[in-house]
């Protein structure tokens, strides 16, 4: 499974990519909570799909304020916005000190609950595929039973190592996203910098793929799509390939050189025109 000249090998459009494109708020500031010039910026924009990201101090998911759950589900159902999607806060799920590690499930647990509160089907995890993550995961979802949330594991290095743990587990309440700047082969490069590698890489996820966290690849990871290294044609091959459903979520957070800069407005404006710049770039001949 390789690109054909670069271009893709299915005749994807513009429309079928943006009823799924989502972002992140991981584009704004994590040093504080969403406010509604955020949301109305995502909408303006004709970006349907947001995942709320629970990283930084205090990050946008502020499970213990449930006035602020309240506030911000409306204001993204009255901006005509839908939260599909959490990014839990970076608990110990693999904590080797048990007391740590019962804490961090009790704290994942709420936060779930939380993001369904939300309306998010998915919630993205920093768990590492070791045992003490596994009897985390298996605690939670035994505590999430009859709820409608999903877990999921965001993969590090090596793919193969997360599907692995995911079948290991065994639920179908748990699954995979793949944020496409972890991983690495052999050579330490990047697979979805690689034309003849990237389609491949994420097909081998098949049905285990939950979720996606996609970005551009400028040395580093995170930046604003079509602005970089990464080979789209083979990524969204393999979407075809292996039937994903899900959404295309962006992660994208910098300008490209930038790293480390908050530039929402370019970044965003670098999302809501992805799908069609992918189609111009890697579909129409």
């Amino acid at each position: 499974m390789t690109e054909t000249n670069g271009k893709s090998a299915y005749g994807w459009t513009s429309d079928e990519i943006t009823e799924r494109l989502g972002t992140s708020t991981i584009v704004f500031e994590r040093d504080r909570v969403l406010q509604s010039k955020d949301i109305e910026m995502i909408a303006e924009r004709g970006i349907r799909y947001i995942e709320v990201c629970g990283l930084g101090n205090p990050g946008h998911l502020d499970v213990a304020d449930s006035k602020y759950t309240s506030w911000l589900r409306a204001e993204c159902e009255s901006a005509g916005v839908s939260i599909v999607s959490t990014h839990c806060p970076g608990y110990l799920f693999n904590s080797d000190d048990e007391d740590n590690r019962k804490k961090a499930v009790e704290q994942g647990v709420a936060a779930a609950k939380n993001s369904e509160e939300l309306g998010a089907g998915v919630m993205v995890c920093h768990y590492r595929p070791e045992e003490q993550s596994e009897k985390s995961i298996h605690e939670m979802l035994d505590q999430l039973e009859g709820t409608s949330i999903k877990l999921t594991i965001e993969n590090g290095q090596d793919l193969a190592d997360y599907t692995a743990f995911v079948d290991k587990v065994g639920s179908d309440r748990f699954g995979m996203v793949v944020d496409v700047g972890h991983t690495r082969d052999d050579d330490e490069v990047n697979p979805f910098i690689k034309a003849e590698r990237a389609r491949e890489t994420m097909a081998q996820c098949g049905h285990r793929l939950f979720h996606l966290h996609l970005h551009d690849w400028v040395d580093r990871d995170h930046f604003s799509p079509l602005d970089g290294e990464l080979a789209w044609a083979g990524v969204f091959d393999a979407f075809k390939d292996i039937d994903y459903q899900g959404y295309f979520m962006f992660e994208a957070a910098y300008p490209p050189t930038q790293r480390g800069e908050v530039a929402p407005e370019y970044v965003l404006d670098k999302v809501a025109g992805f799908p069609q710049g992918f189609v111009e770039r890697y579909v129409a001949s």
